[in-house]
């Protein structure tokens, strides 16, 4: 069995190609497995750990060159991470269609299926990127089945598989895991203070691009100072692998150590490897999920991660002081119009509105992180369909089933 998998960037690499390796080389069946990407001709500094049984392949430059690498490739199946958000994807779908290569695409985040409506809309209003329908998806949980099927009514049909996130299961190699002491070590604060239960909590702010985030950590520094949050945290603001860091160093007046999300590597040599983690590298972003105490986020997908760690999470909905203007129309508004309330709306998490409400939930949480721990196992359920580590295992039959 000769299995294709689009890589187009180290993002992608990480939602299957890393968790799925192991399958991938121990399965006797699984003769080859084709790595169609940028990142071909660079393959010793890019994957270095994949051995014989993976090949890589650049990508085409045209439909017809597509169309020449399958038909000499002669996959049992073509695999993608998107349907068109990446673009090089469309015409790798498209030549498998045209082959008759039966085609497969895990969405890769929760928020996705939002983002191809849009990029469809787009298209049907203004002739913008196309998308090819993949013949089968595999998707995180209901929500997103139910949104394909009311895009694409024709997917309906037993074309949408619910498994969950392959990425999501290093969470449950308890393991390989770094202690908290490790973690300490490697972010640059004292060891000595890394007992969870000790005076100085963790907390996590994580960053985003898409609106400014200085108030936020601003007002949690403020009501330390103050003795309104009685406990002495340490500060953690993690920043978008893909983000400006100059956008964010203003937080270290604050006390917080600024970094970029474990996983970045600068002297990649192409921009779509940027951020291209190990396996190594994903332990120890699981490791500051499990052991901080507090998340602090807008509408991240960080919040799912942080349920998975029975970590609480507060949640920003408003804007900086007067910003009558910018903050309404941001998308991290949008975002809580649209994908983000099948997050929030059952009480997993803090959504505070004011100052106020952020000091008093940072508190709370900090001084028992046991509440609404069953609301955050509920929705991480609904959320994540699988959480007993085997999204990767069951993705891999269903690519499996669908290839023979």
């Amino acid at each position: 069995m000769k299995i294709l998998l689009s890589v187009p960037s180290g993002a992608h690499a990480r939602t299957l190609l890393l968790p799925l390796k192991k399958f991938f080389e121990q399965d006797a069946e699984v003769e080859q497995v084709i790595c169609i990407s940028p990142g071909a001709p660079y393959r010793s500094q890019l994957f270095p750990a994949y051995g014989e049984k993976f090949e890589l392949v650049e990508n085409p430059k045209t439909q017809t060159e597509h169309d020449s690498l399958i038909k000499r490739i002669q996959p049992n199946i073509i695999v993608t991470t998107t349907s068109g958000l990446d673009p090089n994807d469309p015409a790798i779908l498209q030549a498998g269609k045209n082959n008759g290569i039966p085609t497969l695409a895990f969405i890769e985040s929760w928020d996705n299926v939002w983002k191809m409506q849009r990029l469809a809309q787009n298209a049907k209003a203004f002739g913008g990127e196309r998308q090819v329908i993949a013949g089968h998806f595999i998707v995180w949980n209901t929500m997103m089945r139910d949104h394909l099927t009311r895009i694409w009514p024709e997917l309906a049909s037993g074309r949408v598989s619910i498994i969950g996130a392959p990425r999501l299961d290093y969470f449950f190699q308890t393991s390989k895991i770094p202690s908290r002491q490790a973690l300490f070590e490697k972010i640059g604060l004292p060891a000595e203070a890394s007992a969870k239960a000790g005076p100085h909590p963790l907390i996590h702010f994580s960053t985003t691009e898409l609106y400014p985030f200085e108030y936020i950590i601003k007002t949690v520094s403020k009501a330390v100072q103050s003795g309104a949050i009685s406990r002495q945290p340490h500060f953690y603001a993690s920043v978008h692998p893909g983000g400006n860091m100059k956008n964010h160093e203003g937080l270290k007046k604050y006390g917080a150590i600024v970094r970029y999300s474990f996983g970045r590597h600068p002297e990649s040599p192409i921009r779509d490897f940027l951020y291209n983690p190990s396996e190594e590298e994903l332990y120890t972003l699981v490791a500051l999920f499990k052991h901080s105490n507090l998340l602090i986020n807008h509408s991240s997908t960080t919040a799912v991660e942080s349920m998975l760690a029975d970590v609480p999470i507060i949640n920003v909905k408003y804007g900086r002081p007067w910003d009558f203007w910018r903050w309404p129309k941001s998308p991290v508004c949008q975002d809580f119009q649209e994908h983000y309330d099948d997050l929030v709306n059952e009480g997993a998490t803090a959504v505070v509105t004011s100052e106020r409400e952020l000091v008093q939930a940072t508190q709370r949480y900090l001084e028992h992180p046991e509440l609404d721990r069953d609301a955050r196992q509920k929705t991480l359920k609904k959320m994540i369909t699988t959480v007993d580590g085997t999204a990767s295992e069951k993705v891999f039959q269903c690519i499996k089933e669908h290839a023979q």
